[in-house]
């Protein structure tokens, strides 16, 4: 175990943000980043408890104490045995967090994954406050867990964050549990310095090779099935036959795990299957993100399960491009359809390249669309709304 801070008692509550997941990938892990950042803002002192250090050169360890210490992350596929292991590790864990939540004189654990159960039950033991960020979609997860999960948040929480109305309503309320400590706060759109209309995207359009005159259809998210790969190299045909010059680019790269790896790799060969090759690149992981939303036409998010409040949709709003994105879950609470993006049918190819094609051929209605959406994620999804709002349920917490 590593530590960048001696023992003190500091003058403002110390609010210890946890999460078993550190990939630069994680859209929730940035969000915690951010978080432990912005609200010292707020009167309050932040210490990281990760399973390795942030490789965000945003995140100075003088700012942000961070705690290294080995952090259980379950996976499906497991054996009994692996899971027994899983098991006995989340108890030891919990032991090395109560350790670290007295020394450093902690007032709210914030736990950023529901999956995150050795921080509930190392607060319980430590009898101080947890505040649990909820950003999960559980309806592809195994009936006992999405069943057990709530429970045990609800069990061990004073308060519960979720990132958007729909994930209250699938994790808690569809599965039965009522609870009145669920409480709403969409995370903020991504800082205004990096994610603008007037950033300039036209080198990452000329190492794709994408002509001036032809639309770059974008889709930015780590290699899982979830997130609809699928449905967009499907839609893709259609789109060529209406406009053969479309070039579409994946952003993202592969994550740890067989089941993972083996959909990463079917994903790479479906272009060629499907007689398009020369029109698709899959770039990896990139960290110019700004620059590859600016550099798109337009920007697809084809999810097909309900992503919780995806932070890739808001980047490319601020950005000011226009958005496609699955009519389900977190998109329907950042797009106005039709105004600020478009929504379309969940897992429906035909949908989604009828869509992309009525954007390609009308460029005023591509500006138009990415105008209002920028307007609308720097007047609605602002980092001092969001950091208001989690600072009143720090503040409530520690004051029961």
């Amino acid at each position: 175990m590593s530590r960048s801070l001696t023992r003190t008692t500091p003058a403002a509550p110390t609010i210890l943000y946890t999460s078993a997941d550190a990939s630069p990938q994680s859209g929730a892990f940035r969000c915690l980043l951010d978080m432990g950042k912005e609200i010292q803002s707020w009167g309050f002192r932040s210490v990281l408890v990760l399973p390795q250090r942030p490789v965000d050169s945003e995140v100075p360890s003088d700012a942000l104490p961070t705690y290294v210490v080995p952090l259980p992350r379950p996976r499906r596929g497991r054996s009994i045995l692996q899971y027994a292991g899983d098991v006995l590790e989340t108890a030891r864990s919990a032991a090395r967090l109560v350790r670290i939540i007295r020394r450093e004189h902690v007032a709210v654990v914030h736990v950023n994954e529901i999956l995150d159960i050795y921080a509930g039950i190392a607060a319980r033991a430590a009898q101080v406050p947890v505040v649990w960020h909820i950003r999960a979609d559980m309806s592809s997860w195994p009936s006992p867990l999405r069943a057990l999960l709530p429970r045990v948040v609800n069990a061990l929480s004073a308060q519960i964050v979720a990132v958007s109305a729909s994930v209250r309503d699938e994790v808690f309320r569809r599965h039965g549990v009522a609870t009145s400590k669920v409480r709403v706060i969409h995370d903020p759109g991504p800082h205004p310095s990096d994610f603008h209309p007037a950033v300039d995207g036209s080198a990452v359009r000329r190492e794709l090779g994408v002509p001036d005159d032809a639309a770059l259809v974008v889709l930015v998210s780590k290699l899982v099935e979830p997130k609809g790969h699928r449905v967009l190299l499907q839609a893709a045909p259609q789109v060529l036959r209406s406009f053969p010059d479309t070039r579409f680019a994946i952003v993202g790269g592969d994550v740890d795990g067989a089941h993972h790896r083996r959909y990463a790799d079917g994903l790479r060969r479906m272009p060629d299957e499907l007689g398009i090759g020369s029109a698709v690149t899959f770039t990896g992981f990139r960290s110019d993100i700004p620059q590859i939303m600016a550099a798109a036409d337009i920007v697809v998010h084809c999810a097909t399960h309900p992503d919780p409040f995806p932070g890739v949709v808001l980047q490319a709003m601020a950005v000011g491009k226009p958005v496609i994105a699955s009519d389900v879950g977190g998109p329907r609470e950042q797009i106005t359809d039709g105004v600020t993006g478009v929504l379309v049918p969940m897992a429906d190819p035909e949908a989604l390249s009828a869509a992309i094609c009525a954007l390609v051929a009308d460029p005023s209605k591509r500006s138009s669309l990415g105008r209002c959406a920028a307007t609308h994620v720097s007047s609605t999804f602002t980092s001092d709304a969001f950091h208001r709002a989690l600072s009143e349920v720090y503040e409530q917490v520690i004051r029961r």
